[in-house]
């Protein structure tokens, strides 16, 4: 019989934390601040999600942080991400 507990051995620290911060802070912080107000592409919960994934995997830009993210882009579905952020591009 399996386990249905999500606090198994394999489970990414990344998805650990998000366990530990209830969907509801992050809610309210939203109505709050009105974050998701002006948004297109990425909602207050994916940018927290992003962010600290580039914290534990220590990127030092958001082109680091995005190639990261699409290349474990499979691995995301966990984390509530229906894709990987697009990739930066500069106007130079």
């Amino acid at each position: 019989m399996l386990d249905t507990d999500k606090s198994f051995v394999g489970q990414p620290v990344l998805s650990q934390i998000l366990d530990v911060i209830p969907s509801s802070l992050i809610n309210k912080a939203n109505r709050k601040h009105r974050a998701n107000r002006y948004y297109k592409r990425l909602p207050l919960r994916i940018h927290v999600v992003s962010l600290l994934y580039g914290v534990l995997s220590y990127c030092n830009g958001l082109r680091e942080l995005c190639e990261g993210l699409l290349a474990c882009e499979g691995k995301l579905l966990h984390l509530g991400f229906d894709k990987a952020p697009a990739r930066l591009r500069y106007v130079t």
